[in-house]
């Protein structure tokens, strides 16, 4: 297959365009604004979750706080009974007197075990209501830290996006006038997810690390300028160039 020398050169710089669109977006998935985010996200639901569980023991809290007091208003109205029919005295003998007595100390009984029921319903209700507004004040807090880094992290997606955008469009400027073949050949090495493209320096080194065999390396020197070499043990399209590589940063 054949390809003009230049659109082999051009595709090395699209290739180094292509890495650094990969580059950003490894970057974009792997920021560490993601893990904080994540992070938040669990806290703040687990946070949801423990007050939604007191809220509910505090409905139930109030619910025994309500029959607590229910049943002390009850005694407290039977003694109330007993002891008008006690002081009215009337058509009562001394047996029924003595029975209302009995009666009067033991509703006085069960309502002092009533009553400190009811002390504990109470108390029971002030500290859950003291535990939801404490857990819903801490939840506030989460939810807002968990806004403020959603939106640092869309600042950030939104800045790696747009510097995509910017490399891509230069990138389809320069891969759109290429060759048919040359295309096809670098977009099936995309796909396959190894090697791509590949300088070659004069002395035979690549920009990828591949050590080329002397017989490959003479291979590609001696071929027609037009002529496009595939590394078939790669499946990667090697272009030589005329300098030596760069020193790595």
């Amino acid at each position: 297959m054949k390809a003009p020398r230049k659109d082999q050169l051009q595709l090395l710089e699209v290739a180094r365009l292509d890495a650094q669109i990969n580059r950003l977006e490894r970057n974009n998935q792997k920021h560490p604004l993601r893990e904080n985010l994540a992070k938040l996200m669990n806290g703040t639901a687990r946070q949801g979750e423990k007050v939604q569980t007191t809220s509910t023991r505090l409905t139930q809290a109030r619910k025994n706080l309500r029959e607590a007091e229910a049943r002390s208003a009850d005694l407290q109205s039977q003694i109330a009974d007993r002891e008008a029919k006690y002081n009215a005295g009337e058509g009562l003998t001394s047996r029924d007197l003595l029975t209302l007595e009995a009666e009067m100390a033991s509703l006085r009984e069960a309502l002092d075990g009533a009553a400190e029921a009811e002390f504990t319903a109470l108390e029971t209700v002030e500290n859950e209501e003291t535990a939801l507004a404490q857990g819903q004040e801490k939840l506030q807090a989460l939810s807002g830290k968990l806004a403020a880094e959603r939106e640092k992290l869309e600042t950030v997606v939104a800045e790696i996006q747009s510097q995509q955008a910017d490399i891509r469009r230069h990138r389809d400027a320069l891969y759109e006038p290429l060759a048919a073949p040359l295309k096809n050949l670098y977009d099936h090495a995309v796909a396959s997810g190894g090697y791509t493209v590949m300088a070659m320096a004069p002395d035979g080194s690549t920009d990828g690390g591949l050590r080329l065999s002397p017989v490959e390396v003479a291979a590609i020197k001696n071929k027609p300028a037009d002529e496009i070499y595939l590394a078939e043990e790669y499946d990667c399209i090697i272009v030589p160039i005329d300098t030596a590589l760069p020193n790595p940063a």
